[in-house]
């Protein structure tokens, strides 16, 4: 029989094993250096509070993780982020919290008076906002800077203190840097379409919910908290196949086959490998099979994040914390990127006294901030809270968690080195990627970049076996 190896077990490791599962392949490996499943997906319960060192939920629009949740049974602990006021965003600016106006679609409005009545973005930064109907085109297809479109169209204010910090803040990425093509495409494509971002989105299709029901929030998480579905899919996965506590330290070819090297002295000779890994981790294991590979997937940068979770007594804080969070522009000079108000967001994540807030540091700009240690983290939590929030309690829980180079970096270009990336796979036979280094960095991109992997392998196997498995059931699509 056809033997795989998963090297990974983050989401996009755990999905690739589960729809391998579900497509009647069983003979398969999932190998995962630490003896932790579900890659940055972590959560914690502590004293009542219910902490995500990671992702803390994952977007509706695109389908893969709904569907996978649902298919796992845990569509009844689906959580919504709240909507409405409840959903406002903050800048920090000039010494003070502004809310986002109402009806900004990451860096476009789709309403004007809410705009119009912001005090965030001076009368001048307005008036170069509503010029954006008259900038033309860029010719040519070559890539922009997530920086320099937005510059470009909409002007340097708007890109300082929204669409810098709420769009670059999502890769934890320079906006100098972020390739628009390879992260918020659809902008692309309305400045192509319409020629003005401003009337693309006033001819937008207002999609409204049908009578009696609800429409579906943007971002969903489950009440046990994220790390429910990777305990999913292990609970799906036969244990025999699970390697935790195992790293893989080389692949090469053996035949018609490979050999994977593994650190406690053994070895796996496999028809198919899947690198669910960092690409530079991937770079490594493929090094002796072809170099230049290798120094291709090297070329995707990752940076360093952390995360400190604060939990407080509600009567000790003075802030009303009417909305979802706050965000902070670079030109502020401050020591953190945002801070989510978890408990505001998203319900039971604290006990009815208390609040739960969460505050992002690091990233492309703040790298080093991010490698500190976890007092360090959490005292510069504490002290960037107390100058924007006035928060001066004391916390009742305090965690950090550290992600040391695990971000990776859409630069400019990006597109066109993992097509080169691609195409050398493509001539590998029985080599697949997954994960969030290519194609989406989220919870649904890595979901479907594991079942793009089993679809393909199912595929070879039919082709090189067109009669093994003839009975099993037929692949399961998200």
């Amino acid at each position: 029989m056809s033997k795989t190896v998963i090297v990974g077990g983050g989401i996009a490791g755990l999905a690739t094993a589960y729809y391998l599962r579900q497509c009647g392949v069983s003979n398969f490996t999932l190998i995962e250096s630490s003896p932790h499943w579900g890659g940055k997906i972590t959560s914690a319960l502590q004293d009542g509070f219910l902490v995500e060192g990671g992702p803390d939920s994952f977007i509706t629009q695109k389908p893969a993780a709904l569907n996978l949740c649902t298919r796992l049974g845990l569509a009844d602990q689906f959580i919504g982020s709240n909507t409405g006021k409840s959903a406002t965003t903050y800048v920090w600016n000039h010494g003070r919290l502004h809310p986002i106006p109402e009806g900004m679609m990451l860096m476009a409005p789709t309403m004007i008076l809410p705009f119009l009545r912001s005090g965030l973005i001076s009368w001048p930064g307005k008036l170069r906002m509503g010029m954006e109907v008259l900038v033309p085109r860029l010719p040519g297809d070559q890539d922009e800077s997530l920086a320099g479109f937005v510059r470009r169209r909409l002007g340097s204010e708007l890109l300082n203190k929204i669409a810098g910090p709420l769009m670059g803040g999502i890769h934890a990425a320079d906006p100098e840097k972020l390739s628009l093509r390879s992260t918020f495409p659809m902008f692309l494509e309305m400045e192509k379409k319409h020629g003005s971002l401003l009337r693309g989105m006033m001819k937008r299709p207002k999609h409204r919910a049908a009578p009696g029901s609800k429409p579906t929030p943007m971002f969903m998480s489950l009440g046990g908290g994220l790390q429910r579905l990777a305990d999913a899919l292990i609970a799906q996965l036969p244990s025999q196949s699970l390697r935790p506590g195992c790293s893989a330290l080389t692949v090469h070819p053996d035949g018609d086959r490979y050999r994977v090297v593994l650190g406690d002295g053994g070895c796996i000779v496999a028809d198919d490998i899947v690198f669910a890994t960092p690409s530079y981790v991937t770079a490594d294991l493929v090094q002796q099979i072809d170099p230049m590979l290798a120094c291709r997937l090297r070329k995707i940068r990752y940076v360093s994040t952390a995360t400190v979770s604060l939990g407080f007594k509600r009567s000790e804080i003075s802030h009303p914390l009417k909305g979802a969070g706050f965000i902070v522009p670079r030109s502020e000079g401050r020591k953190i990127t945002a801070c989510s108000w978890s408990s505001e967001k998203f319900k039971n994540r604290a006990p009815d006294d208390s609040v739960l807030l969460r505050v992002f540091i690091g990233g492309d700009l703040f790298e080093h901030l991010a490698e500190q240690d976890e007092p360090a983290l959490i005292a510069l939590a504490r002290h960037e809270l107390q100058a924007i929030m006035g928060i001066t309690a004391t916390p009742v829980i305090a965690k950090a968690y550290r992600w040391h180079k695990a971000n990776p970096q859409y630069d400019l270009g990006h597109g066109l080195r993992v097509a080169e990336i691609e195409r050398t796979f493509a001539n590998l036979p029985g080599l697949h990627l997954a994960g969030a280094a290519y194609r989406g960095s989220g919870i649904p991109d890595c979901i479907q970049s594991g079942m793009n992997a089993a679809h393909s392998i199912v595929a070879r196997i039919h082709a090189d076996h067109p009669y093994q498995d003839q009975h099993q059931p037929a692949c399961i699509g998200s």
